[in-house]
Parts: structure tokens; sequence; C-alpha cells
């Protein structure tokens, strides 16, 4: 009966778990890096402590990565960005080291910083997509 308990309380808690994780994005961020990239060599670890908890903290952002290193991961990669609506963009700009945000409902570019730039500067495109989100 206690494994009972256990499993039905395991099962409700992963249910409020999952739905409460499906909040509808406002805004997709589109991070285009590869393993080659010289730009996201000398910036990756500084984005990744300084600006990508910000980004993923955010409930209301989705982030997707397009890893471009080789075939595979650019395969990889090409799902999300289709469920997203946006691979058409990301086709169509290939440029690694780059952040982009979008308007989740309209796919609209909203703004856009290379990670070789400033914390600070990545951080104001982060807050004017926020503001025209």
């Amino acid at each position: 009966m206690k494994q009972l308990i256990c499993a039905v309380a395991l099962v409700m808690s992963f249910s409020f778990t999952t739905s409460a994780q499906k909040v509808q994005p406002k805004i997709i961020a589109l991070i285009t890096k590869a393993s080659w990239c010289v730009v996201c060599q000398a910036n990756g670890p500084r984005f990744m402590k300084d600006i990508m908890p910000m980004i993923r903290g955010n409930k209301e952002v989705q982030v997707i990565i397009n890893d471009l290193s080789d075939k595979k991961t650019t395969a990889t990669s090409r799902r999300p960005l289709q469920k997203a609506g946006i691979d058409d963009f990301a086709e169509k700009n290939p440029a690694t080291g780059m952040l982009y945000f979008f308007n989740a409902d309209t796919k609209k570019l909203l703004s856009s910083a290379s990670l070789a730039q400033s914390s600070e500067e990545i951080e104001k495109a982060y807050q004017e997509a926020l503001a025209k989100g």
C-alpha cells in the first residue's frame, strides 16, 4: 500500500511539474555556436557564466541552440528550429557566435548580439527584446 501511495504521489508531482513547465514563451533566444568558432571559444565561458543564467531563469524565454560544429550537430539542431518556426532564419543566418531574440508568436527578430560583445551589451539586447516582446 505504501508503494502504491508513493507511486501515485510521484506521478502527481511529475504531472504538476510538467504542466507548470508548459508556460508559453514570449521570446525565443537563438544561440548559434560551433566547436571550431573562435568567438565561441573566446567568449563562451563568460557568456555561460554571466548571461545564460539570466536568460534561462526567465520562463518566458525559450532557448534554442543551433550547433553548427559538424553535419551531425547541425542536423540535430534543425528539429527545434523547425518546431519554433525559425529554421528559415537560421538557415539564412549561419554566422556562429551570435545570439538572436525573436517574438515567439510573430517570429519577428527583436534584437541580436555577438558573443564577442561585452556582457553589458548582450544584456542590453536581451532587455530590449523583453521590452519589445
